[in-house]
């Protein structure tokens, strides 16, 4: 709350003290029961507000119960039941901010025409949301009615831009709330901290965590290799079920919480933490194991999840001779893709990285989930093997734009 422009006003809440009229019919209060379990669905639903109100006449053996009257049939559908002449009455109801929800509220603040905010991202204790420039104005505002009505929080913040730098840090401004950026986050029977303001972490791909791991672990004596690895939400529960895992991350300080969240979840043992560059990290782990033949482990799952450059790390497995190996590599990349056979397109992007038009051995494409109008995020899993390569082969340099 930066400026006098964008402000919030202490009083705002004050907009939604008021007294309505709510309309209801008077009803024996012995068939109370009868009535909100036949017409539950016409009954009147405000927040904070009981339906069913006492006699304003002060009659005890009777009711008023509160109906929705946005549809003009509801209150014929109760006389047509009822079968006798019922009374209806208007009931004053006093409402407060605390009875009207967060789209209610926005809606009634912010200008008309305005697209109103629905949704965050939730890690922890932070609300993460992505406004739009028609919300600048007004974001402050947005942020405190947030964090008003979702007794949860404690931070809002703001996305401001793309992810930036080398790191995959966000870049955001706080709307409302503490500047307190250490989350708990707990997935997969697992929990994480994450220092929300210095490390990737995105609370949406919790499915996308558990399907991975369930593929790795499906499988019997295998690696994870986690290339990209952040803070963990693939190696720790990989770890948890058993699997040795090999985790990796560039930032020193996604490096430092992925040994804490191994530590705090007892897997220590079952992860070795690198802080390499991804292709240094993929030869180590193919001098590892891959050209070991002592090593008793017959697969080896890479997991490469940053979807935004990921496939330009698949030159790091050029030149491997899998076939001649005594181990798996099986690989999971991910990727986005615009195209409209998005599927089709992620295994082109694959091939081309790796210089081939042949087709990848076992490979499957798993749509995770729509980013943006037009784009989708996937993942390419295949089993790496002496590829042939295409005659002409573009320059890796000159790879397709990723979006």
């Amino acid at each position: 709350m930066t400026s006098s422009d964008d402000a919030v006003s202490p009083n705002y809440k004050e907009q939604f003290n008021r007294e309505v009229k709510v309309t209801g019919v008077k009803i024996a209060a012995k068939r109370i029961q009868e009535m909100t379990k036949k017409f539950k669905s016409i009954q009147y639903a405000k927040t904070g507000v009981k339906p069913v109100q006492p006699d304003p006449d002060g009659d005890k053996a009777t009711k008023v119960w509160l109906i929705d009257t946005s549809n003009e049939d509801n209150i014929t559908q109760v006389k047509n039941y009822l079968g006798e002449d019922v009374q209806v009455v208007d009931v004053p109801v006093r409402l407060t901010s605390t009875n009207f929800s967060s789209y209610e509220i926005l809606s009634e603040i912010l200008p008309k025409g305005t697209t109103i905010p629905s949704s965050f991202e939730a890690v922890g204790h932070i609300a993460h949301i992505n406004l739009k420039d028609e919300h600048h104005k007004y974001r402050f505002l947005i942020g405190q009615v947030i964090l008003d009505k979702n007794p949860g929080l404690k931070t809002v913040v703001n996305k401001l831009g793309a992810i930036g730098s080398e790191f995959r840090e966000f870049q955001f401004e706080l709307l409302a709330g503490k500047a307190d950026y250490n989350a708990t986050v707990k997935q997969h029977n697992c929990t994480f901290t994450v220092p929300y303001d210095k490390v990737y972490w995105n609370s949406r791909l919790q499915t996308e965590h558990t399907r991975l791991v369930k593929v790795v672990c499906d499988n019997e004596n295998v690696i994870l290799a986690d290339v990209m690895a952040g803070i963990g939400p693939f190696a720790v529960p990989a770890a948890k079920a058993g699997v040795t895992v090999h985790a990796n991350d560039l930032n020193p300080v996604s490096y430092e919480y992925l040994q804490k969240n191994s530590k705090q979840n007892g897997v220590s043992g079952n992860v070795t933490p690198y802080c390499l560059d991804g292709r240094e990290f993929i030869a180590k782990i193919r001098d590892m194991f891959l050209l070991d033949s002592s090593a008793h482990q017959e697969d080896v799952h890479f997991a490469m999840n940053l979807p935004a450059t990921a496939v330009e790390f698949l030159d790091a497995f050029l030149n491997w001779d899998a076939s001649a190996s005594p181990h798996r590599a099986v690989i999971h990349v991910y990727c986005f893709s615009s195209e409209k056979d998005f599927k089709e397109d992620a295994v082109r992007l694959v091939q081309h990285h790796l210089k081939t038009t042949e087709p990848l051995p076992e490979v499957s494409v798993h749509h995770v989930r729509n980013v943006a109008p037009k784009k989708e995020m996937l993942c390419v899993s295949f089993r790496l093997a002496k590829l042939k390569r295409a005659c002409g082969e573009a320059d890796v340099d000159k790879r397709p734009k990723l979006e």
